[in-house]
C-alpha cells in the first residue's frame, strides 16, 4: 500500500468533536494506535496510485474541537480518533469506514458505503450506497436516524435496549428479530412500535429503494 504522502498530529480532549470534510476517497477512522498516547488524533493522506498527490488536508480549530478539510482526490485518508471524542463525517465521494472509536459518530456521505461499529451511538446518511452500524448504546438524546436513498440498511442494537423503533422502505423489505409487526401498502412497508416496552429514545430506519434491517445484538460468550 503506497505511504501517506501528507500526516498531521495533534491533541484533542474528550467531549470534543472532530468534523471531517472529504471530497473523494475512502475514510477509515479508529482509535489512536498503541504506540500514541489517548488524546492525540492522526490524519494521513494518501493519494491515488499513478497520480499526483493533492493539497494537504487542512486542520483548523472551531469551538467544538477541530474541522478537517481533505480536497481533491485521494485513494485514502486516515482518521484516528481521540478517546472520547466525538467524530462527524461529510463524504462527497467514497466509502465510510469508522471502527472502535469511543466516541460517538454521524455519517453524511453522498456517494458511498457506511460502515459502523462503535461501543456508543451512532447516525448514519447515504445518497447511493448501504449503511451497515453496529452500536453498544443503549440509551441517546432524542431520535437516532439511519437513512439511505439507494441501497440497504441494516442496524445492530444491543437486545436489552428498550426504545420506539420505526422503519420504512418504498421499495424493498423490512425484517427484524425483535418480533416487531408492520403494515404494507403496495412496495412500501413500514413498522411503527415500541421495543423491549419502549422509552423515549427513537430510531428510524429508512431507504427509498433497499432492505430495512434491525437486529439483536448479543452478548459475546
Amino acid at each position: 500500500m503506497p505511504a501517506p504522502y501528507a500526516t498531521i498530529v495533534g491533541v484533542l480532549k474528550p467531549r470534543s468533536v472532530m468534523t471531517v470534510n472529504i471530497e473523494s476517497g475512502v475514510i477509515n477512522a479508529f482509535k489512536p494506535a498503541a504506540n500514541q498516547r489517548p488524546d492525540q488524533y492522526t490524519i494521513s493522506a494518501t493519494a491515488v496510485a499513478g497520480e499526483s498527490p493533492q493539497p494537504s488536508p487542512v486542520v483548523h480549530r472551531d469551538g467544538q474541537g477541530i474541522t478537517v478539510d481533505a480536497r481533491g482526490k485521494l485513494a485514502n485518508l486516515l482518521v484516528r480518533v481521540p478517546q472520547g471524542v466525538d467524530l462527524v463525517v461529510h463524504s462527497k465521494n467514497g466509502n465510510v469506514n469508522v471502527t472502535d472509536i469511543s466516541g460517538n459518530v454521524n455519517v453524511d456521505a453522498a456517494n458511498g458505503d457506511v460502515k459502523i461499529m462503535v461501543s456508543g451511538r451512532a447516525e448514519a446518511r447515504t445518497t447511493s450506497g448501504s449503511i451497515n452500524a453496529t452500536m453498544g448504546a443503549t440509551s441517546w438524546p432524542g431520535t437516532l436516524h439511519f437513512a439511505a436513498q439507494t441501497g440497504d440498511v441494516t442496524v445492530y442494537i444491543p437486545e436489552t435496549a428498550a426504545f420506539h423503533a420505526r422503519m420504512h422502505t418504498d421499495d424493498g423489505t423490512l425484517f427484524t428479530d425483535f418480533g416487531l409487526v408492520g403494515t404494507s401498502s403496495g412496495n412500501n412497508e413500514t413498522i411503527d412500535a415500541p421495543v423491549n416496552g419502549g422509552s423515549p429514545f427513537g430510531l428510524d430506519l429508512e431507504s427509498k429503494r433497499g432492505a430495512v434491517r434491525l437486529l439483536r445484538l448479543t452478548p459475546q460468550a
